[in-house]
């Protein structure tokens, strides 16, 4: 196993996680298929990544620095799924990915001019355009 290059994101989720500043372990597919069991014990260690035509292809995390990481990632409403049971820990973390993609493409949208003005004449054209109520 080689040592990668030190990155910002790998260095800030060793120290935050595991306590040292050391980068990432580095390993490729195939020596990763082979050892995978040393491979699960050294993430618990330290964060493993594995490349494959000499470019990371993908990270193995213990389940506690993902735990680090959806503590300091996700939004009040995504931890209170998570600590009422009402998703999981990998489940909160996605949902909370497609959350931030959503208001990134809503941000650059509006960026772009694309977006609507929620003002009293917006919603006044809603209410107009809703059809009367029955009671």
């Amino acid at each position: 196993m080689g040592i990668a290059r030190n990155e910002p994101f790998r260095l800030y989720f060793q120290v935050n996680c595991h306590n040292s500043a050391r980068p990432m372990t580095a390993m490729t597919a195939v020596a990763a298929k082979n050892a995978f069991g040393p491979v699960l014990e050294a993430s618990l260690r330290e964060a493993v990544a594995v490349t494959k035509n000499r470019r990371e292809v993908a990270a193995i995390f213990s389940k506690e620095c993902v735990r680090a990481l959806a503590d300091s990632f996700l939004a009040d409403p995504r931890k209170a799924d998570l600590a009422t049971g009402k998703l999981a820990l990998f489940d909160a973390v996605m949902a909370q990915m497609d959350i931030n993609r959503h208001i990134d493409a809503s941000r650059r949208a509006i960026a772009d001019g694309d977006g609507i003005v929620a003002d009293a004449t917006y919603f006044a054209s809603l209410s107009d355009r809703a059809p009367p109520r029955i009671s």
